[in-house]
This record gives C-alpha cells, sequence and structure tokens, in this order.
C-alpha cells in the first residue's frame, strides 16, 4: 500500500477524518512518516510510533493571537543580534525526548529563540535548538497533547526559559518558568489587570486579549 492511499495528504482529506476536531493518530513505521511529512499538507509529528497530523489550517481566533503575540514580543526582543522572533508552527528539536524518534515539535503559538545552528530533519527543513520562549494556543482539541506530550519534552530543553500557554475561549495564561535545573514555576492569570513578565517587561492580560475580542477584556 502506498503513502497516497494509505494516508491522507491533504488538509481537507484530514479534515474529513475529524482533523478541525484535534490532533489525528495514525500508527506508523518511522520510515512511513518521513514519506508522509514529504508529502502532506499538514503538520505532523512523530511520538510513540504515531503519526501525529494536525491541519495546517488556524482559526482567526488562533491567527490573530498569533498577531497580536507577535507584535508584543517583537517590542519586547528588539535586538536582532541576539533573537529571533518566530510566528507561530516553528519547528523546535528536543534531543532528549522519550518516545519520538525525530525529537522535533511544532510549537503552534509562537517561538523566541537565540540565534543558532539549526537542526536539519530533512533536506530544506530545520528546526530550532535554542528557543528561550515558547507559546501554546490552547484549544479544546489540542490541551491533551500541549500538556501530555509536549510539555515534558519542551522541559528538557536548556535554553528555555519561559513557556506561555495561552487560552482562546476566554482570558486566561499559564505562565511556567525555569528556576533551576528541573525547577519550575506555575503562575495562572485570569484577571484584565494581572501582569507578567516577558523579556524583564511587564504585559496584562488585557494587553493580550482586548485587541482579539475587542472591547473592555
Amino acid at each position: 500500500m502506498t503513502t497516497a492511499t494509505k494516508f491522507p495528504l491533504t488538509n481537507l482529506e484530514l479534515a474529513d477524518m475529524g482533523g478541525l476536531a484535534g490532533p489525528v493518530y495514525f500508527p506508523a513505521s518511522f520510515e512511513e512518516y518521513w514519506d508522509v511529512l514529504a508529502e502532506a499538507e499538514y503538520r505532523t509529528d512523530y511520538y510513540d510510533h504515531q503519526i501525529i497530523a494536525t491541519m495546517s489550517y488556524e482559526s482567526d481566533l488562533h491567527s490573530m493571537f498569533a498577531s497580536q503575540l507577535g507584535f508584543i514580543f517583537s517590542s519586547v526582543f528588539t535586538d536582532r543580534t541576539r533573537y529571533r522572533v518566530y510566528n507561530s508552527n516553528r519547528p523546535v528539536y528536543i534531543s532528549d525526548c522519550p518516545g519520538t524518534d525525530t525529537g522535533v515539535f511544532n510549537a503552534d503559538g509562537m517561538v523566541v529563540a537565540l540565534p543558532s545552528q539549526k537542526f536539519e530533519y530533512s533536506p530544506g527543513m530545520s528546526a530550532e535548538t535554542t528557543p528561550v520562549v515558547l507559546v501554546e494556543v490552547l484549544s479544546k482539541s489540542t490541551r491533551d497533547y500541549d500538556f501530555g506530550t509536549k510539555l515534558p519534552c519542551y522541559k528538557k530543553i536548556e535554553s528555555l526559559q519561559q513557556i506561555l500557554f495561552v487560552e482562546q475561549s476566554k482570558p486566561g495564561v499559564l505562565v511556567m518558568e525555569r528556576q533551576g535545573p528541573n525547577r519550575w514555576t506555575e503562575t495562572e492569570l485570569s484577571a484584565p489587570d494581572e501582569t507578567f513578565s516577558i523579556g524583564g517587561r511587564p504585559v496584562t492580560l488585557r494587553e493580550i486579549y482586548t485587541d482579539v475580542y475587542g472591547g473592555d477584556q
């Protein structure tokens, strides 16, 4: 059976299999994963002998959050000789991540990385090796995957200092900050005027959500 007949290759085919509701899991060999990666329109991770397929389609709300966060991050990390600010879906590479043969995950919100040697996991396709901030825009369909699979691997990235989990359905941000080796603190924010820091700059939830939802959040 060929890759084209065994796995969906387009976003529409994946949507017909439930892709709009969340990641779709396909048991697959490592070799089949690489074939799908080369041909499919959608984003793929490989974990625990499964292809994890996520539609490369952004809802309007997700796209607005990515744009708003990109504006904030670009105003914080202004020294382009030290930092790179990437929009959603920039891959990151984690060498020490049990369960995955590739070590590559797609951060679907935002990536701020130090300039470094990229990890080329396929010809013409590279991933960041030294992210300092990662953002995941949460949804009901991706929450289990973000917290259950991605997060434990993210914590193994030595350069990573902060992980933000941003709610879509209502104002809310979970801020995770590294305090030392294997030590992270968690802060949950939900009120409009609550503040956390990105790169030393205070950011309120109001600043993130008002321009997305409109009105006084």
